[in-house]
């Protein structure tokens, strides 16, 4: 590689980032559209098809923990993550037949095969490099980017395909992009079992169970429920934000038509924006020694989290008093204040579960936060379902009011936080 970046990361990791890349267009592309194929097309309510939604993604998070461990005691990382391709192409095809007699088996499938493909393909980035290599972060920072373009502009595409070309060619492209996923799998593999660092993460000791002393209970639950709610706030784009954007803005933006889907691919986009800037700041506020700690990060993250949503209840609220559609620049706005929360509290809460939790039980703590993602899922569909029920103006209160409870629930964790590092640190030194 002549850049100076690539010169010092393996091909290996840009395999994994173009395969990613590909599997997240078809997944995004796929979370787009999903509720509005469940309401419009086969015509499911709005409250059930939220419900199912979010049932749907819940399922997918709780069983990548089960994925994982098939991969790392049976089928192996490269298998197991271009099996999981090869299922979820399958799926988007059966998708793709439009039926509703076939909307669970392709279910089925897609939630296998994102149970075998999502913990392999992470997993996979990190055993490129040895346990303590500084490149890691480096690596899994662009991992992050380029999931982040993929999320961005599978929204984007599925939205026109639909529009202009109907629900069998969304999914057929979503299908077709996995089949890319799988054949540069297939054919560059090599690159990352080559370039593959020793395999430094096995653990020393067989232990993790989660009843033991050394696991901080307080600091743990105080991570994870905070990080739960906020998942149920965020997890909207493709729920309450959907319809809000389909039901109550205008479906233009600078003079040009947006499909209402279109526009959840903006989280993805600008995050290339704004992780710049994230960076930039936290690295003249080190340079200053006025480097916040992680959990004092998350908690303005979540706070971002709450003036997303009461940007949203004034529009609401704007929008009832004209009984007028509204720009879609408000959803602009909510999206942008909820990018910036995004990277400050997942990012940041991953990093912190694997800090607090013993170090021969890591594999335990990020199946922990799986599990957290998918009760967060769950959460954000149920919230959603409220949506004929409520005025808009209260849902959005709502998701405020649970972001702040997210506050409130990491604020009371934050003594034993600073306590449980602080062990873990002299625990390392000695």
């Amino acid at each position: 590689m002549s850049s100076r970046f690539g010169a010092r990361h393996p091909v290996g990791l840009y395999v994994l980032c173009a395969v990613e890349l590909f599997e997240r267009f078809a997944g995004t592309l796929l979370g787009s559209l999903l509720l509005l194929y469940l309401n419009e097309r086969l015509g499911m309510a709005a409250g059930a098809a939220t419900r199912l939604g979010g049932t749907f993604n819940a399922a997918i998070y709780l069983s990548s923990v089960i994925g994982g461990v098939i991969a790392d005691r049976w089928l192996g990382t490269r298998r197991a993550m271009l099996l999981g391709a090869l299922l979820l192409s399958f799926g988007y095809a059966v998708l793709s037949i439009d039926s509703a007699t076939l909307l669970y088996p392709a279910a089925g499938l897609l939630m296998v095969g994102h149970a075998l493909f999502k913990p392999s393909i992470s997993s996979a980035v990190g055993k490129l490099y040895p346990r303590n290599d500084p490149r890691r972060d480096d690596a899994y920072s662009l991992f992050y980017v380029v999931f982040n373009i993929g999320s961005g502009c599978g929204p984007i595409a599925g939205g026109f395909l639909r529009s202009h070309l109907g629900w069998s060619a969304a999914f057929s492209v979503a299908g077709l992009a996995m089949l890319a996923a799988l054949a540069v799998g297939l054919f560059c593999f090599r690159y990352v079992v080559k370039t593959a660092g020793p395999n430094t993460d096995a653990q020393t000791s067989p232990s993790t169970d989660l009843t033991q002393p050394t696991w901080p209970a307080a600091a743990l639950l105080g991570v994870l429920g905070s990080g739960l709610l906020f998942t149920a706030v965020y997890e909207q784009s493709g729920q309450s934000l959907l319809l809000w954007a389909r039901d109550c803005t205008q479906h233009s933006l600078l003079g040009y038509s947006v499909p209402p889907s279109s526009l959840l691919g903006l989280p993805g986009l600008l995050v290339l924006g704004i992780q710049p800037l994230l960076s930039r700041t936290q690295s003249v506020l080190s340079r200053r020694g006025h480097r916040p700690s992680p959990q004092l990060r998350i908690g303005i993250g979540l706070l971002f989290g709450v003036v997303a949503y009461l940007i949203l209840v004034i529009a609401a609220l704007r929008q009832e008093r004209s009984q007028a559609l509204v720009t879609p620049a408000w959803l602009v706005a909510c999206f942008a204040v909820l990018t910036v929360a995004e990277l400050l509290v997942y990012p940041l809460g991953m990093s912190l579960m694997t800090r607090l939790a013993p170090q021969t039980a890591t594999a335990a703590a990020m199946g922990l936060w799986l599990v957290l993602l998918a009760g967060g899922h769950w959460l954000a569909g149920e919230v959603a379902s409220h949506w004929a029920m409520w005025s808009h103006a209260t849902l959005f209160s709502v998701l405020a009011a649970l972001a702040l409870v997210a506050v409130l629930v990491l604020a009371l964790a934050a003594r034993p936080i600073r306590r449980a590092l602080a062990d873990n640190a002299h625990a390392d030194k000695a």
